[in-house]
């Protein structure tokens, strides 16, 4: 059947699943999302052009911010996959566009501005409604720093003067606002401390790319030092890491509808607490040459699931999961110890005849029973990707609505399920 790209029609806005195909074959993964949109914001800081390639242009999330930068006065410049980014005369306004409301990321913009002495007056951000996902931790690590930030009623304000290194705290390990800090101390006096940080491989891969530039981090179990300098040349060419999620999803379609699947150029190293959950579900996963097979012949098991942070299994994959476990007979769970309120898409999951209920930070799922297709809506952007895992093992059709989330996260997903064997198509 032939597929669709969901990003290639404004007027498109339905994913359609003829379920019950089993996916065999190669798929290649974009540059992950989440390591993306911190490096172009952190490349800004650079004096010098700095280049990234592999990077998932189109998605939503992505072009927005790109979109949000350059209208600031950043100077970048896209080619395919690969982004050319440098300061130019960011911030050429007090006020981000109103679109910065709706992405999560656009919070780093705060970071960038305290580190280049500016101020900035900024919408309060979007992203995945997915329960109480505060921002004061940005706020407390940047006023640590120096910055004085208010909220007001048209978002944040701040104003930066310098900021000076200082030893920060996090009551809980949070990815975007270590990021946030990471980036402001780059270009601060003396040295930062950052304590209960978010060391996952996306902040780790930032790290990398800001000592390129010139920048002095060091990031390891969970704390984060910086060397504040007084200058971030860039000129450097880095290559944005593989999408990881993108690798696990995959690896559960392939599990749920009893495919094999190779993703080439890709290992485990990022994944290995998701492996041993997906081995524990009789999902076969291996490494072989510079690939990662997945069998998903074998039948499914029950397991407990609970995130946490990394190494652990990252609260974006709990949906995911919850998808595994309708193909294994018995009963699963699931809890989320990151974001409580993360389950709006069970909701949407029962429209498929599911037996899954959720209370408080848990989900309850009792598989093995034969799903039908259904029509249903991604709450959010993993939501939306368990919908679509749902109707690949549901019988008839599955007409999944608002994929507007699903595009924030996946690039071409239609495309790349359809080559593997599903019959999934955009309208």
């Amino acid at each position: 059947m032939m597929t669709t790209d969901i990003t290639s029609a404004k007027t498109k806005h339905e994913i359609v699943i003829q379920g019950r195909k089993k996916l065999f074959g190669e798929v290649h993964l974009s540059g992950a999302k989440n390591a993306a949109l911190p490096m172009i914001v952190a490349a800004c800081l650079g004096e010098e052009e700095t280049i990234l390639d592999n990077v998932p242009t189109s998605l939503r999330d992505v072009k927005i911010l790109i979109d949000i930068l350059q209208e600031m006065g950043a100077i970048i410049n896209i080619n395919s996959f690969t982004v050319s980014c440098r300061r130019g005369n960011f911030p050429n306004q007090s006020m981000a566009p109103s679109k910065s409301s709706e992405i999560r990321y656009s919070l780093l913009l705060l970071g960038l501005t305290a580190a280049l002495e500016e101020v900035l007056e900024l919408p309060l951000p979007g992203g995945c409604k997915i329960g109480d996902r505060k921002y004061d931790l940005h706020l407390h690590g940047l006023r640590k720093l120096g910055a004085d930030v208010q909220e007001n009623e048209r978002g944040l304000k701040l104003v930066s003067s310098g900021l000076s290194g200082n030893n920060i705290e996090f009551y809980l390990p949070t990815t975007s606002g270590t990021e946030n800090v990471m980036i402001a101390a780059s270009l601060s006096r003396g040295k930062t401390t950052l304590l209960n940080a978010n060391t996952r491989p996306e902040v780790l891969q930032l790290a990398e790319l800001l000592n390129a530039m010139g920048a002095k981090v060091e990031c390891k179990n969970r704390v984060v030092n910086v060397q504040g300098t007084d200058k971030i040349r860039g000129g450097v060419r880095v290559s944005v890491m593989p999408g990881w999620d993108e690798a696990v999803t995959y690896a559960v379609a392939a599990g749920v509808t009893n495919g094999e699947i190779c993703i080439p150029n890709f290992n485990t190293s990022y994944i290995k607490e998701d492996v041993r959950y997906l081995r524990l579900a009789g999902v076969n996963v291996f490494e072989w040459g510079s690939s990662l097979y997945v069998s998903g012949k074998e039948n499914k098991k029950t397991f407990d699931l609970f995130t946490a942070p990394y190494p652990g299994i990252n609260s974006d994959m709990q949906p995911i999961f919850a998808a595994l476990a309708l193909a294994a007979e018995g009963t699963s769970t699931i809890a989320d110890l990151r974001f409580t309120d993360r389950f709006q898409y069970v909701s949407e999951i029962k429209k498929f005849g599911a037996d899954i209920s959720s209370f408080g930070n848990t989900a309850i799922i009792n598989g093995g029973s034969t799903l039908r297709g259904a029509k249903v809506k991604a709450t959010d952007l993993r939501g939306g990707a368990a919908c679509i895992l749902a109707g690949m093992m549901a019988e008839g059709e599955t007409i999944i609505t608002n994929t507007t989330q699903i595009n924030r996260g996946y690039e071409n997903i239609s495309d790349k399920l359809g080559k593997l064997g599903a019959a999934i198509y955009v309208r």
